[in-house]
């Protein structure tokens, strides 16, 4: 799934990764759980060493994979971006209730703001009033 095309190359992934997780003080043994499972090689078949990944153990290893390929960087987009999510959800709820409101009445003045542009662009003309009400 991460464009790693031989599992040498990924194994040095999942290497860093279990160090980071080691470092962290997480318990390696959880978050990379250690199988094994079988693949044809040729007529027969042979057990290969795999990993159960948690989900910790995947978000370690987009971060610690080729940010060169497409869908890392991709992931580790995506795993900035909730973490700055989260960083202003934190941030909210550390506010009082009425510093809360007040944030909010911005955000929805901001937003109405946004929607009465719109609308006059696609050439809905219509009144204050009439907007209040809408």
């Amino acid at each position: 799934m991460l464009d790693y095309t031989q599992w040498r190359n990924f194994t040095k992934v999942i290497d860093k990764a279990m160090i980071a997780c080691n470092n962290s003080g997480h318990d390696v043994i959880y978050d990379f759980a250690e199988v094994s499972k079988i693949v044809d090689a040729g007529a027969t078949s042979k057990p290969v060493g795999d990993y159960e990944l948690s989900r910790y153990a995947c978000y370690l290893i987009v971060q610690n994979g080729d940010p060169r390929k497409e869908v890392i960087a991709l992931g580790q987009t995506y795993f900035a971006i909730l973490t700055y999510r989260q960083e202003i959800a934190d941030r909210f709820n550390q506010l009082d209730e009425d510093s809360k409101r007040l944030v909010i009445r911005g955000d929805i003045k901001q937003w109405n703001q946004m929607l009465a542009e719109v609308a006059h662009d696609a050439g809905v003309i219509i009144t204050n009033e009439e907007f209040a009400i809408f």
